[in-house]
């Protein structure tokens, strides 16, 4: 592999890694309103970071997927908690 891709790859764990918690993280607010607002600006921080790749419409695509699934999981893991504790 060579070290521009490398870094590349680096850089999309990272994007990956950071907005995927920023998703789950929203997926714990109390609200559907808080959540929906903290999840719009996430999906609009997929695209800022997109916006910097050399193939932005399908790294804003893979974002936004990874993204959407943590914040899936994150919300069916904290009702299921809830319903555990009811």
């Amino acid at each position: 592999m060579s070290a521009m891709k490398h870094l590349l790859m680096q850089r999309l764990d990272v994007d990956l890694t950071e907005l995927g918690t920023q998703a789950a993280n929203a997926a714990l607010l109390d609200t559907s309103a808080e959540r929906l607002k903290a999840l719009t600006a996430v999906f609009e921080e997929c695209g800022e970071r997109a916006s910097t790749y050399d193939s932005p419409h399908s790294t804003v695509e893979q974002l936004v997927r990874w993204v959407a699934m943590d914040f899936q999981i994150s919300r069916k893991n904290a009702r299921e908690m809830e319903y555990a504790n009811a």
